[in-house]
């Protein structure tokens, strides 16, 4: 393959990304708030995909990094705060807030933090690349976060949840926005000294892997995220991880 077109390959994939996080954007807006949010979860089944075609072509690149860094926001940090703000506020919601006027507040401010810190965390990560290498995230990843949001709305749906359960959603995004920014330790899913713990996570993965192609148990994928996000942080801050001193660079973010 010709040196030029290895590139093309892993950034073909993050392009589709995020095309299928505007298409996640134009469902919302339309009212179709499930579609926009397994779409916003297939970005999420091919978030690792155009850096493991880069390494695999030796087509690795800073253009692709920064390319990679602006598909996520689009994908899983704008994506989800405009599902957000179209199922609460836009045209077609999908819950009545005539009675709690109020509320619309709290829906703007939900969507406005969460895609600020997302913006925020990926533009920390641009710049301490090298800092936050390793086996650990600090501050949980715009992908986790983006797929716990639209795993929410999904199994809220399907089980036909009361609507303080829909209504729970800004809430929830603040916090994962909270998490996003700060420097809480999560362990990077990678192959373990345990064959047990390898089994596990394979398996798992490859679960996820075919129910968010099939678009279906959204709940499965829901407490996988959550269970991932949990144990993983409480493994991090109980073994006493701590984060790398940010850069002087890093510091003017």
């Amino acid at each position: 393959m010709h040196p030029r077109w290895r590139y093309l390959v892993p950034n073909l994939i993050t392009c589709i990304s995020i095309s299928l996080g505007l298409l996640a954007i134009s469902q919302a807006t339309s009212g179709n708030y499930e579609g926009a949010c397994w779409s916003v979860l297939l970005c999420v089944l091919l978030d690792k995909a155009d850096g493991t075609a880069a390494r695999l072509l030796n087509a690795t690149s800073r253009f692709g990094v920064q390319l990679d860094s602006l598909s996520d926001l689009i994908t899983f940090g704008v994506a989800p705060s405009a599902i957000a703000l179209a199922a609460f506020v836009g045209q077609r919601p999908m819950v009545d807030l005539s009675p709690i006027a109020w509320y619309r507040y709290v829906v703007y401010f939900g969507a406005f933090v969460y895609a600020i810190c997302a913006a925020l965390r990926l533009a920390k990560f641009n710049v301490t690349t090298e800092e936050y290498g390793g086996k650990y995230f600090f501050g949980i990843p715009t992908t986790l976060s983006g797929g716990l949001v639209c795993c929410y709305y999904l199994t809220a749906r399907k089980y036909g949840l009361p609507w303080q359960a829909l209504a729970a959603l800004p809430s929830l995004m603040v916090i994962l926005a909270v998490l996003m920014v700060s420097r809480v330790p999560l362990p990077k899913l990678a192959l373990r000294e345990s064959k047990l713990l390898n089994v596990f996570q394979i398996a798992n993965v490859f679960v996820v892997y075919l129910f968010g192609a099939l678009r279906i148990f959204p709940e499965y994928l829901l407490l996988t995220g959550f269970a991932y996000l949990a144990v993983g942080t409480l493994f991090g801050v109980t073994h006493g991880i701590k984060p790398p001193p940010l850069s002087a660079a890093a510091g003017k973010v």
